[in-house]
C-alpha cells in the first residue's frame, strides 16, 4: 500500500506504515458504521477530493483492507480492517478524555461517528443482566444502540425492536444527562438511567 515507510522492523511502524497516510484512519471510522457509496464517503470526509479519495480506497484495498468485490457499490472493510475497531475505540477514548472537545462551527460532524464514541465509553457490567434499547432521533436521523451487562451493539434506521427508551436528539444529548433524561416521559426515566449507567465518564 504505501511507498514511503519509517524502515524500521518494528510491529508499530509497521502498522504507521499501514495507516498512517491521511483520510486512511477516518475512512475506516465511517466504514466502522456501516458500509459505504463513494459519494457518501466524499460528502462525510470534506476537503479529500476526488482524486485523494480513489486513490487511498485503491490503497485500502490492496493491502486487505477492504473486501475485494468489484460488483457491489459500497465499500465495506474487510476482516482485516473490521479488527481495527478496537483501535479506533480506543483513540477516540484517549480523545474525549485528553483533547478539547469544544464543537467548531465550520467543522463536518455526523451523529452516526458518535455511535462509535459512545461504544468507546461503554464499561461492561455483568450484574447488569436486563438488555435495554436506546433509540436517538436528530433532524431525520435515527440511530440505536443496544446494551446490556457485556455487549454493546448499535446501527443506523429504525430499531429491530420496541425501543425501552426514545431520546429526542442526537447521541451527544447525553453530555448533559440529567437534561437528557427530565425530558424523557415518566415511563421511560428509569432504562434511561439506566442505560446511561453503562457510560460512567462522558
Amino acid at each position: 500500500m504505501q511507498v514511503r515507510n519509517y524502515g524500521q522492523n518494528c510491529s508499530v511502524a509497521h502498522a504507521c506504515d499501514l495507516l498512517g497516510e491521511r483520510w486512511t484512519l477516518l475512512i475506516i471510522r465511517d466504514l466502522l458504521v456501516a458500509p459505504r457509496r463513494f459519494s457518501e464517503l466524499e460528502k462525510r470526509l470534506k476537503g479529500i477530493g476526488t482524486n485523494l479519495l480513489s486513490k487511498r480506497l485503491k490503497e485500502m484495498r490492496a493491502a486487505g483492507l477492504l473486501r475485494d468485490d468489484r460488483n457491489d457499490a459500497h465499500y465495506t472493510l474487510s476482516e482485516m480492517g473490521a479488527g481495527l475497531e478496537p483501535l479506533v475505540l480506543s483513540m477516540a477514548k484517549w480523545s474525549l478524555n485528553w483533547v478539547e472537545q469544544s464543537p467548531k462551527p465550520d467543522n463536518t460532524h455526523f451523529p452516526d461517528w458518535d455511535l462509535l464514541a459512545l461504544k468507546a465509553l461503554f464499561t461492561p457490567d455483568e450484574k447488569k443482566t436486563k438488555a435495554i434499547l436506546a433509540r436517538f432521533a436528530y433532524n431525520g436521523w435515527v440511530g440505536w444502540v443496544e446494551v446490556d451487562g457485556s455487549s454493546y451493539v448499535f446501527g443506523l434506521g429504525e430499531p429491530r425492536r420496541v425501543p425501552d427508551v426514545n431520546f429526542p436528539g442526537p447521541v451527544s444529548s447525553l453530555r448533559n444527562s440529567r437534561t437528557a433524561v427530565e425530558g424523557l416521559p415518566q415511563d421511560e426515566r428509569a432504562a434511561a438511567e439506566s442505560f446511561i449507567s453503562f457510560f460512567p465518564v462522558r
